[in-house]
Protein backbone atom coordinates (compact mmCIF):
# COMPACT_ATOMS: atom_id res chain seq x y z
CA UNK A 1 0.00 0.00 0.00
CA UNK A 2 2.99 2.51 0.72
CA UNK A 3 3.49 2.88 -3.06
CA UNK A 4 0.05 4.18 -3.56
CA UNK A 5 0.32 6.45 0.01
CA UNK A 6 0.17 9.53 -2.08
CA UNK A 7 -2.41 8.71 -4.65
CA UNK A 8 -6.23 9.83 -4.32
CA UNK A 9 -8.69 7.42 -3.81
CA UNK A 10 -10.38 8.63 -6.66
CA UNK A 11 -7.36 7.96 -9.04
CA UNK A 12 -7.30 4.02 -7.35
CA UNK A 13 -8.57 1.66 -10.08
CA UNK A 14 -11.97 -0.30 -8.32
CA UNK A 15 -10.10 -3.47 -6.69
CA UNK A 16 -8.02 -0.37 -4.73
CA UNK A 17 -10.89 1.40 -3.73
CA UNK A 18 -12.45 -1.54 -2.64
CA UNK A 19 -9.33 -2.70 -0.88
CA UNK A 20 -8.95 1.35 1.11
CA UNK A 21 -13.06 0.44 1.62
CA UNK A 22 -12.59 -2.53 3.39
CA UNK A 23 -9.20 -1.24 5.19
CA UNK A 24 -11.37 1.88 6.63
CA UNK A 25 -13.94 -0.43 7.71
CA UNK A 26 -11.65 -2.52 9.91
CA UNK A 27 -8.61 0.11 11.23
CA UNK A 28 -10.72 0.35 14.07
CA UNK A 29 -11.84 -2.74 15.13
CA UNK A 30 -15.70 -3.07 15.78
CA UNK A 31 -17.31 -6.06 17.25
CA UNK A 32 -20.02 -5.28 14.02
CA UNK A 33 -19.10 -5.07 10.62
CA UNK A 34 -21.37 -4.25 7.36
CA UNK A 35 -20.44 -4.61 3.86
CA UNK A 36 -22.42 -4.34 1.17
CA UNK A 37 -20.90 -6.53 -1.41
CA UNK A 38 -16.85 -6.84 0.16
CA UNK A 39 -15.70 -8.43 -2.88
CA UNK A 40 -17.36 -6.54 -5.49
CA UNK A 41 -13.96 -5.13 -8.13
CA UNK A 42 -11.37 -8.17 -6.92
CA UNK A 43 -9.56 -10.19 -8.07
CA UNK A 44 -9.74 -14.08 -7.71
CA UNK A 45 -7.17 -14.12 -5.32
CA UNK A 46 -8.26 -11.54 -3.45
CA UNK A 47 -11.55 -12.06 -2.82
CA UNK A 48 -10.46 -15.47 -1.57
CA UNK A 49 -7.74 -13.46 0.74
CA UNK A 50 -11.03 -11.16 2.07
CA UNK A 51 -13.36 -13.54 2.05
CA UNK A 52 -10.74 -16.27 4.47
CA UNK A 53 -10.36 -12.93 6.87
CA UNK A 54 -13.96 -12.51 7.01
CA UNK A 55 -14.36 -16.34 8.17
CA UNK A 56 -10.83 -15.27 10.62
CA UNK A 57 -13.49 -12.37 11.96
CA UNK A 58 -16.53 -14.29 12.09
CA UNK A 59 -13.89 -16.81 14.60
CA UNK A 60 -13.14 -14.06 16.78
CA UNK A 61 -16.44 -13.11 17.66
CA UNK A 62 -17.13 -11.04 15.41
CA UNK A 63 -20.66 -9.90 13.89
CA UNK A 64 -20.39 -9.56 10.06
CA UNK A 65 -23.02 -8.21 8.27
CA UNK A 66 -22.86 -8.75 4.36
CA UNK A 67 -25.47 -7.84 1.29
CA UNK A 68 -24.56 -9.56 -1.65
CA UNK A 69 -25.80 -11.36 -4.40
CA UNK A 70 -23.01 -13.87 -4.32
CA UNK A 71 -24.70 -16.92 -3.36
CA UNK A 72 -21.12 -18.92 -2.97
CA UNK A 73 -19.96 -16.25 -0.30
CA UNK A 74 -23.24 -15.92 1.74
CA UNK A 75 -23.07 -20.20 1.92
CA UNK A 76 -19.34 -20.01 2.91
CA UNK A 77 -19.67 -17.35 5.70
CA UNK A 78 -23.15 -16.72 6.69
CA UNK A 79 -25.11 -18.25 9.41
CA UNK A 80 -28.33 -16.47 8.99
CA UNK A 81 -29.74 -15.42 6.02
CA UNK A 82 -32.04 -12.38 5.37
CA UNK A 83 -33.69 -12.19 1.47
CA UNK A 84 -35.01 -9.22 0.67
CA UNK A 85 -36.66 -8.32 -2.46
CA UNK A 86 -38.46 -5.18 -3.19
CA UNK A 87 -37.04 -3.58 -0.53
CA UNK A 88 -39.31 -6.14 1.93
CA UNK A 89 -37.02 -9.01 3.89
CA UNK A 90 -39.37 -11.86 2.93
CA UNK A 91 -37.39 -14.64 4.78
CA UNK A 92 -34.79 -14.79 7.46
CA UNK A 93 -33.68 -17.88 8.73
CA UNK A 94 -30.43 -19.86 9.35
CA UNK A 95 -28.58 -21.36 6.30
CA UNK A 96 -28.88 -24.35 7.63
CA UNK A 97 -32.69 -24.57 7.53
CA UNK A 98 -32.87 -22.50 4.10
CA UNK A 99 -30.97 -24.98 2.49
CA UNK A 100 -31.86 -28.00 3.84
CA UNK A 101 -34.52 -29.24 0.56
CA UNK A 102 -32.81 -26.79 -1.75
CA UNK A 103 -29.91 -24.61 -3.40
CA UNK A 104 -29.63 -21.00 -1.65
CA UNK A 105 -29.74 -20.00 -5.13
CA UNK A 106 -32.71 -22.61 -5.76
CA UNK A 107 -34.60 -21.48 -2.59
CA UNK A 108 -33.68 -17.98 -3.70
CA UNK A 109 -35.59 -18.09 -7.20
CA UNK A 110 -38.76 -20.13 -5.60
CA UNK A 111 -39.17 -17.32 -3.53
CA UNK A 112 -38.90 -14.21 -5.71
CA UNK A 113 -41.24 -16.13 -8.20
CA UNK A 114 -43.54 -16.46 -5.26
CA UNK A 115 -43.35 -12.54 -5.05
CA UNK A 116 -43.65 -11.52 -8.36
CA UNK A 117 -46.88 -13.83 -8.43
CA UNK A 118 -45.96 -16.64 -10.21
CA UNK A 119 -45.58 -20.45 -9.41
CA UNK A 120 -42.58 -21.59 -8.76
Amino acid sequence: MNEFAGVKVANLSTGMKQKVSLIISLVHDPEIIIFDEPTNGLDVITAKVVTDFLLELKAEGKTIIVSTHIFSLIEKICDRVGIIINGKMVLCDTLANITSEKSLEDKFFDIYLETAGELA
